[in-house]
């Protein structure tokens, strides 16, 4: 690249927008357009300059990969959009493999493109995150805001959807190995579930004759672990989510909670609603934490059960009553009183089952106690996360979603909050080794 051109490129673009701005009416939004452009473009032919100047890593005719035979397959080229809106032709050499199924590019695999769907990798972890986190029409025009050139709704589809794919749904995987090793004073676990609609899928029904079929709506369960460390270091948040069955569900929350470092945690606390399920998940695979029901979602039984008294300002004071007994431990009493005032409910079975309810999770509501020891009395985290994780992307007006897309955005939206996407892009070279060194 010619500094000089450069220089006399750059000044004769200075001048003209300096005549247009002092005469032509230009604004500085304007010029500071027709300069990003400008700078886009030395951007753009700087990295083709760049990759055309790599070496291949390996020039030999036959190298094993892994335990399969490549041969050399001549040369094609690979062409990507890069960060600055330019298009990057590489010259790469290309091998495939010798019994049939598929090919290798080493350099490709240097550049970490074999993760990308003709993009480069930062341009394609751009595309993801706003796939991600918005509408795919809404995350191409924000986008495209951001930098200064158009971007297709479709590339940000299909890049979210292909870097879900490509993502694990492993914590150990997707949580850093230090963290398993680090010690807290408490870690504390919430689980939570929330549904969104999908699209009922028929064998032999697909394509647009697919869109027709009925909505179902499917659960997604979530889970939050944070480690709380002494002294003024912040907390480490984790948050999971997986489509599907709960029992699938339950030992994914276990192996995060490993990954964290459970067993380097002094003290654990489980924050759930009343579902049984949670309960079950919480003894098989954090034994040792306290178990503390949702506060909030007993607040709501509780209304439900005065719902059931008769109109009027006692039904609000009992519900005061009942609410702050609860917060003061005092569970067994609030019981008690229930039991008097079932009686005079509209419907008595249904305030038994209220009442069975507190029974039921009565070890679980030491509010005053869980207080006095600084641990969390309601699951408003993973509330807030269900909402957010779920809710804000796939619960929009008229959305429904094909479950492998709803699973492959989901697992895009979660390494973008958790902060691990950008790992996704980092190149992965195979290990190879020539033939005849194989031999």
């Amino acid at each position: 690249m010619e500094q000089d051109a450069i220089l006399k490129r750059g000044g004769l673009l200075v001048k003209e927008l300096t005549e247009g701005m002092n005469h032509e009416g230009l604004d500085l939004q304007q010029v500071e357009e027709r300069i990003l452009r400008f700078v886009y473009e030395l951007a753009a032919q700087m990295e083709q300059e760049v990759i055309a100047g790599l070496e291949e890593p390996t020039r030999e005719n036959s190298v094993v990969v892994g335990d399969r035979v490549a041969v050399y397959a001549g040369k094609r080229n690979l062409r990507y959009r890069n960060r600055f809106g330019g298009t990057t032709v590489i010259p790469r050499r290309c091998y495939k493999y010798r019994d049939g199924s598929g090919g290798w590019s080493p350099l490709e695999e240097k550049l970490g493109l074999d993760r990308c769907l003709g993009y480069s990798p930062l341009m394609s972890y751009l595309l993801t995150s706003f796939g991600a986190s918005e509408p795919y029409g809404r995350g191409a025009e924000l986008l495209a805001e951001a930098l200064g050139f158009p971007v297709s709704a479709t590339a940000v589809q299909r890049n979210t959807e292909a870097v879900g794919e490509g993502l694990s749904e492993n914590p150990y995987q997707q949580i850093e190995s230090h963290r398993q090793q680090e010690r807290c004073r408490l870690m504390v676990v919430e689980v939570d579930g929330t549904i969104s609609a999908q699209i009922e899928e028929k064998q032999g029904v697909s394509g647009r004759e697919s869109l027709k079929a009925p909505t179902e709506w499917k659960e997604c369960n979530v889970a939050v672990i944070e480690k709380h460390f002494s002294g003024e270091r912040p907390v480490e948040r984790w948050t999971g989510g997986r489509y599907g069955k709960f029992c699938e569900f339950d030992p994914y929350v276990g192996r995060a909670g490993m990954a964290m470092g459970q067993h380097h945690a002094k003290r654990i606390a489980f924050i759930a609603d009343g579902a049984q399920k949670n309960w079950e998940l919480q003894k098989t695979n954090f034994p040792a934490a306290t178990q503390i029901l949702d506060f909030y979602h007993a607040s709501e039984h509780l209304a439900a059960f005065c719902e059931l008294l008769p109109e009027g300002k006692e039904s609000a004071r009992r519900y005061q009553r009942w609410r702050g007994m609860l917060l003061e431990g005092q569970a067994i009493q609030m019981i008690a009183e229930l039991r008097r005032w079932a009686e005079r409910t509209s419907d008595r079975s249904e305030a038994i089952k209220e009442i069975e309810y507190f029974k039921s999770n009565l070890p679980r509501m030491d509010y005053d106690r869980y207080r006095d020891e600084g641990l969390p009395l309601g699951s408003g985290l993973v509330e807030g996360s269900c909402k957010f994780l779920v809710g804000k992307r796939f619960k929009g007006n008229g959305m429904r979603w094909k479950r492998a897309d709803n699973t492959r955005v989901l697992k895009a939206r979660l390494a973008k909050i958790n902060g691990t996407l950008q790992r996704h892009f980092a190149p992965r070279p195979q290990k190879w080794l020539s033939k005849s060194l194989a031999a």
